[in-house]
């Protein structure tokens, strides 16, 4: 198990901006929307890429270093926001992100003697053995950090770049458009103007909702918890906390795909019967209904408890009128649908989850006319009426179309990509397949007793198909 003890710190250094960037030397401030203040309080976005080396010295990896740090320098001047502070002025309705010219990001370089190979593959191994690879995050009740960077070195294995970032700032679109261009620079190793589907697109004005949400939101929000900045506490995971990594390959999906709509018939009214086509079984559908599945048996729920599925989307197409693709900060949306854990363990609950996930996706267009009541959630004013009424909670994180497996900095494509918030907030991942083979990779947080039975029924349900 690696723990703290297992860690040498060989360097504590900041990165700041290339000054070669006339653009560096002006100060900058971003307001936050209503899509970012969803997410003030939310826990960092935390994402750890593993390299596999085994001829790793520390000469080949200085030389790494070296090359990171230089492409981040000269990645920086694209994504200025990102180097600054969150902030929130007292004459400010909301928090804002602000740059000032000297400006830096933190980044620390570290030695692990943990085991790589356990750290880095799908296996079931603990989850807070992830805990040391994971940079600090400067965060107080007046400012905040918005990134921070580890590098941690494996002598003969290889290494793991671990990047954190304020979730009130970027979602994870952004956060793979940052990683992208980083890389994309690196791999460049000079100077370079980035691709226009790589440059960040900053305009706030662009993003068009009511108004009178902003109050909305710093109103409840100052009555509840004034102007703190910290996020809310969720904790280091417990030793009986695990976590794993689920493939379903494109076979699997397909096999999934055709038992669903062979029970078209069997489930849902006649209405819905009649409008689910194949090519509404998309591959998110049908993995979350399956792991809906999985975790209702894993978890051996009472049959009324209730499964609520937390779907996030990307906003940025669903604006009116829409936003760019490359548009830089939050712009999520989101949607919910729930089951009875009975209804999810009979023969054709794969089906009933189905059908619920394709309705709940249609009303996600209709996310910011209920944005009173994901204000409320985000300010913790809902989910107070006691934990015997809360249904069992599967929230949705990352996304299979970030392609993380084909971003290259210059030295290979990562071995293992990992996101680790989901360790203390138990939301569930889904990520394209490192295998290239069209199929997807789902990140899963349980206690101990509950994967071993997630990870036999996962098996053995794809097996009788």
């Amino acid at each position: 198990m690696a723990t703290q003890s297992s860690m040498k710190i060989l360097e504590v250094s900041t990165i700041s901006p290339s000054s070669d960037s006339p653009n560096t030397a002006t100060e900058i401030s971003l307001p936050l929307t209503i899509f970012d203040l969803f997410f003030l309080k939310a826990a960092p976005i935390e994402v750890l890429s593993f390299y596999s080396h085994t001829d790793l010295d520390f000469f080949f990896f200085d030389s790494i270093l070296s090359k990171l740090k230089h492409s981040l320098s000269l990645t920086l001047p694209h994504f200025l926001p990102l180097v600054g502070k969150l902030t929130w002025p007292p004459d400010s309705q909301k928090p804002i992100i602000h740059y000032t010219p000297g400006d830096s990001i933190s980044l620390t370089i570290a030695e692990s003697d943990a085991n790589f190979d356990d750290l880095s593959g799908d296996h079931v191994t603990e989850a807070r053995n992830f805990c040391h690879l994971i940079p600090h995050l400067e965060t107080s009740d007046s400012k905040a950090s918005i990134l921070s960077l580890q590098v941690t070195l494996f002598p003969n294995k290889g290494f793991c770049l671990g990047v954190v970032a304020n979730h009130a700032v970027l979602d994870g679109k952004t956060m793979s458009l940052f990683l992208d261009s980083w890389a994309y620079i690196s791999k460049l190793d000079k100077h370079s103007t980035l691709l226009p589907e790589l440059t960040p697109f900053f305009d706030r004005t662009a993003v068009k909702y009511p108004a009178t949400l902003d109050s909305m939101f710093s109103d409840r929000l100052l009555a509840t918890n004034s102007r703190s900045l910290k996020p809310h506490n969720f904790g280091d995971p417990t030793e009986d906390i695990v976590r794993g990594t689920f493939e379903l390959s494109r076979t699997d999906i397909e096999k999934l795909r055709k038992r669903v709509f062979s029970w078209g018939d069997k489930v849902g009214d006649e209405a819905k019967r009649k409008t689910l086509e194949p090519f509404q079984l998309s591959t998110f559908v049908l993995t979350f209904a399956y792991i809906m599945v999985c975790v209702a048996k894993a978890k051996e729920l009472e049959s009324n408890k209730l499964i609520c599925l937390y779907i996030p989307a990307n906003y940025r197409t669903r604006l009116d009128p829409p936003v760019p693709t490359n548009y830089f900060g939050n712009c999520a949306g989101a949607g919910g649908i729930v089951a009875q854990a009975r209804e999810l363990m009979e023969e054709f609950g794969l089906a009933i989850a189905a059908y619920r996930i394709i309705d709940g996706i249609k009303k996600i267009e209709g996310f910011l006319d209920e944005a009173e009541k994901w204000i409320k959630l985000a300010t913790g004013e809902m989910g107070a009426e006691g934990t015997q009424t809360l249904p069992e909670m599967i929230t949705v994180a990352w996304s299979n179309k970030f392609k993380d497996y084909e971003r290259d900095f210059g030295w290979g494509r990562p071995q293992k990509v990992a996101l680790t918030n989901i360790n203390r907030t138990r939301a569930t991942t889904i990520a394209e397949s490192k295998n290239g083979n069209g199929g997807v990779e789902v990140g899963v947080v349980l206690r101990k007793h509950e994967m071993d039975l997630f990870a036999s029924l996962f098996v053995t349900g794809l097996q009788s198909l």
